[in-house]
């Protein structure tokens, strides 16, 4: 009837599906399967919740808060969870961030700035003065960002691969784009 076989295992039972409705799972050892033991997904998923403890079945999420200290001795506050309402656009590095106030970000590395120095970011598209947005065309006159950076440092390694088939060709480089980590301490609205 069936033309599948499918093991599944429980921590004290293993049985697979197979033809008949009516076999009974037989005792495993070690995760292998047990000779002829043959039943339906149904029974299969009932001896696995019947029989699982129920530590193993829980799912276990660990919310670990985690502060860095970086390049300036500043311990780097997390900027986790759903993040405020926004309080200026800015184009920096490249892209444009929305940014509040207290939160820090990361950008392409921005050149000439050190660790614990302060800069202003002049290229405001926006901002947000309570529920009122004042968009600039192209930038809000008279707005600006001031932040201190944090630290500049390499972001996570992408691997680019070149690959083309049948002709013995393929390239394998690493790249690790460099960053820069700021701190936004204050945003002059007009």
């Amino acid at each position: 009837m069936a033309a599948m076989t499918m093991s599944m295992a429980a921590p004290a039972t293993r049985a697979v599906v197979g033809q008949s409705k009516s076999a009974t799972t037989h005792k495993a050892f070690f995760g292998r399967a047990a000779a002829g033991s043959k039943t339906s997904v149904a029974d299969v998923f009932s001896a696995m919740s019947l029989s699982a403890p129920k530590q193993a079945r829980g799912l276990s999420i660990c919310a670990a808060v985690e502060t860095s200290v970086n390049q300036i001795g500043f311990s780097t506050p997390p900027s986790t969870g759903a993040a405020p309402s926004w309080d200026a656009i800015v184009e920096v590095g490249g892209s444009q961030q929305f940014v509040s106030e207290g939160r820090y970000y990361e950008c392409h590395s921005l050149k000439g700035v050190e660790p614990g120095s302060k800069i202003a970011f002049e290229r405001v598209l926006a901002t947000l003065d309570g529920a009122n947005p004042t968009f600039g065309m192209p930038y809000v006159v008279g707005a600006r960002v001031e932040a201190t950076v944090l630290e500049n440092f390499k972001d996570k390694k992408l691997i680019v691969f070149k690959y083309r088939r049948k002709k013995h060709y393929k390239r394998k480089n690493g790249h690790r784009q460099p960053m820069t980590r700021f701190l936004v301490t204050k945003v002059v609205k007009p």
